[in-house]
């Protein structure tokens, strides 16, 4: 059977499972782990993300091996420590959820005391957390560090700048510090500097002036948004007006939210990311970013354009985790259990089309949702952000629509 033709089938099978939609059944968990008290937008929008496609799969109906389910979602929050993240994990398999979204944190702990309950990570990027072989519980369904650093790299390189590398010392800083010295092994004539800062900071100021010094011609911040917003702040406020570039971070609200009294800060700040339009054009997306938000709202970012208008926050990270629910309804009805190892092994089994348009799938060799070459580079200019016009993959998208 050919992908598309699985596709379909798996479409249908979804939709025919529960006749009237109405039906109740027994209740089955989806843990939501995520860090809800320190960054509240990351946890919320993994959350709906999850209770929408939830909502959809219920709609349909859900019968597994003669049984009738409806799929219910708990949330844990790990306040970005990894003793929490694996003590939520320990309490969904004692539960028995049926699977764990999860933000990243603590994976490299929280995978062995799942006791093989599937586990998808739906924003961390880091190398290592995703291996079938050592980990078979754990998927990704997010740009990998490895895929954001290396096209940042062949982006950044062509263009004969001298790179100041600065990342915060939290995981995902540390990660992507190992991702970036990966990208640039070959051209560290390209860095000017490369420094781990404090990702509780409030002022950078020094680390900044650093890079000057050292002739930077750009900034690389991979980190928090706090970070990347104070490595901004530091270097516009000392009247250095350097290109700065980010991984998916920079697109974090929370960004605008502290530049708000300096919007012209925000002005040419790139970050890459996850594109969330497929070869089929906008339509899929559009059309799921209408359900979200008939559902849950927009997504204010807290800040206006010049001309007034309210900015929005397109749902790339809730559309993950979105395509993974939909995924596991899939693999429930292929294991025909909800046994954890089965539905770990229906899950390398299984394909259906994600919000964007794009085929989700796993494999046996392969737990990555997104591939590398799916990365693509976004330009700020008033609060809003458009695809660049100097990289082929990010010239042929179109611009998602971020006002109202």
């Amino acid at each position: 059977m050919t992908r598309v033709a699985l596709i379909a089938a798996v479409t249908l099978a979804l939709a025919a499972c529960g006749g009237s939609g109405h039906a109740r059944g027994k209740p089955l968990v989806i843990v939501v782990n995520a860090p809800f008290s320190r960054t509240p937008y990351l946890g919320r929008t993994i959350e709906n993300g999850v209770r929408l496609a939830v909502g959809e799969v219920n709609a349909a109906g859900l019968r597994v091996g003669g049984t009738s389910y409806e799929l219910r979602v708990q949330t844990k929050d790990s306040a970005l420590s990894p003793a929490r993240a694996v003590s939520n994990v320990r309490s969904a398999a004692d539960e028995h959820a049926v699977a764990v979204v999860d933000e990243g944190t603590g994976i490299d702990a929280s995978w062995r005391v799942a006791r093989g309950l599937p586990i998808c990570i739906v924003f961390a990027g880091g190398a290592g957390a995703v291996d079938p072989a050592t980990r078979p519980n754990v998927f990704r369904i997010a740009p990998t560090d490895h895929g954001v650093a290396f096209r940042l790299a062949e982006y950044l390189i062509p263009k004969h700048l001298r790179i100041a590398l600065l990342h915060d010392d939290s995981d995902y800083g540390a990660a992507g510090a190992s991702a970036l010295g990966a990208a640039f092994s070959q051209n560290r004539s390209s860095v000017a500097v490369d420094e781990t800062v404090p990702a509780d900071a409030l002022d950078l100021g020094p680390q900044v002036l650093r890079a000057r010094r050292a002739h930077a011609t750009a900034l690389l911040v991979w980190g928090r948004p706090a970070t990347i917003a104070s490595a901004i702040a530091a270097a516009r406020s000392s009247g250095w007006d350097v290109p700065v570039f980010a991984p998916p971070t920079g697109a974090d609200p929370f960004v605008r939210q502290q530049l708000a009294d300096h919007p012209s800060w925000v002005n040419g700040l790139t970050f890459a990311g996850g594109r969330l339009t497929a070869e089929v054009g906008p339509g899929p997306f559009t059309s799921f970013e209408q359900r979200y938000e008939g559902a849950y709202g927009v997504d204010r970012v807290g800040v206006k354009t010049r001309a007034g208008q309210q900015v929005l926050e397109p749902p790339e990270t809730a559309m993950y985790a979105y395509d993974f629910v939909n995924l596991l309804a899939a693999a429930l009805l292929k294991a025909g259990s909800i046994d954890p190892g089965k539905v770990t092994r229906a899950l390398e089994e299984v394909t259906t089309e994600g919000a964007n348009g794009d085929e989700r799938a796993f494999n046996r060799s392969n737990h990555e949702g997104v591939v590398d070459d799916d990365v693509y580079f976004a330009r700020f200019s008033d609060m809003t952000y458009a695809p660049v016009k100097d990289d082929p993959l990010s010239a042929t998208l179109p611009t998602i629509d971020q006002t109202r």
